[in-house]
């Protein structure tokens, strides 16, 4: 402190909070939140005309729609690194984009085949297009399967490998 100068930094002590005080505070809050995580509907409140979870028409297994498209089978293309996806009936998914390996799971949503998003590693390899690791969904018109990024947009295709 310099000597003359007022000093306005002290620090008023606290007052004691006691701690049964604390404990019975959060217990009420508690008490009164756990009550409203159990009315969810399952609609979102900004759009009221949206299904609940069970009337939600998106399919739960692989199969559901197979009599319409059914990738099931091994998909292939004869670029450079041999680049293929394998669509199993458990709703697997093993592949390569000519470099990298595929592993995930799908299912078919109306028209679509949606692949859900997966890790991959990210080795370089010279003169390979990674394009397929990009893929989000697909189409398939007779033994060709269009696949697509996640922005709809057509990337490459595969074709129906008969072996």
């Amino acid at each position: 402190m310099i000597r003359g100068m007022p000093n306005h930094t002290k620090l008023r002590p606290l007052a004691s909070v006691r701690p049964a005080s604390r404990l019975a505070l959060g217990l009420a809050a508690l008490a009164l939140t756990l009550p409203l995580a159990a009315c969810d509907t399952g609609n979102d409140p900004r759009n009221p005309s949206s299904p609940s979870p069970t009337e939600s028409s998106e399919t739960t297994s692989p199969s559901d729609d197979a009599s319409k498209l059914d990738p099931t089978g091994k998909w292939t293309s004869p670029e450079k690194g041999d680049p293929f996806l394998e669509f199993s009936d458990d709703g697997s998914l093993e592949g390569s984009d000519g470099c990298n390996a595929i592993v995930t799971s799908w299912k078919v949503k109306g028209d679509e085949i949606t692949i859900d998003s997966f890790m991959s590693t990210q080795k370089a390899c010279a003169g390979v297009d990674t394009w397929l690791s990009k893929a989000s969904t697909a189409t398939i018109e007779g033994d060709v399967m269009k696949v697509k990024d996640s922005n709809g947009k057509v990337i490459g295709g595969l074709e129906k490998d008969d072996k």
